[in-house]
């Protein structure tokens, strides 16, 4: 610290050269900081991260109609409580849901579930009651209800379940399954 003086005021004040030296130091560390920040928050790959749910108009007729939720592991019970320890013990990673409205008349919502292996998918899928189903081709294997479709494709299970029933619909569940799996294959399942 230099020493000026001013008349009878006595005042210390810091060399400039030192707080030139200290301002251009913190710049320094706050450029450093914000570049590995976004560095790190990007995919391997560079690219901004793959939906796994289609789109508005992405499959036709549907539109989806609220954000996607997400919930890991320790947090299931707060979408699927008394039914969360079978995914958990399944090797359930997280769960993906998002609401979706077909044709402007019926809601239904999407449930994607990854798993950490494709055995965990399976043991879930093995368990789900085929009374009353027919089978249906998506995915490694997938079943048709009379308001919901379900299918597992590697370690992804995903759920789709229609408020209404009718013929249409049933056409519309199948067809938005296909869109979620061609997500998922461009996610690597």
């Amino acid at each position: 610290m230099m020493k000026f003086t001013n008349g009878n005021l006595g005042l210390n004040l810091p060399n400039p050269v030192q707080v030139y030296r200290l301002k251009r130091i913190s710049q320094a560390v706050f450029v450093i900081a914000i570049a590995s920040l976004t560095l790190g928050c990007k995919t391997k790959s560079g690219s901004a991260p793959v939906s796994l749910f289609p789109e508005s108009g992405e499959v036709s007729g549907w539109t989806r109609s609220g954000d996607v939720r997400t919930f890991d592991a320790k947090s299931l019970w707060e979408y699927i409580d008394g039914d969360a320890e079978r995914y958990i013990q399944a090797g359930v990673s997280k769960t993906l849901t998002s609401d979706y409205r077909y044709q402007d008349k019926v809601d239904a919502v999407a449930d994607i579930y990854q798993m950490s292996a494709p055995a965990g998918a399976q043991k879930i899928f093995s368990m789900e009651s085929s009374t009353d189903s027919q089978p249906v081709q998506v995915g490694d294997e997938g079943r048709f209800y009379k308001s919901s479709l379900v299918f597992r494709k590697g370690s992804y299970l995903v759920r789709l379940t229609a408020y209404e029933e009718s013929p249409e619909v049933s056409k519309g569940l199948v067809e938005l399954a296909r869109g979620i799996e061609s997500k998922l294959g461009k996610a690597g399942a």
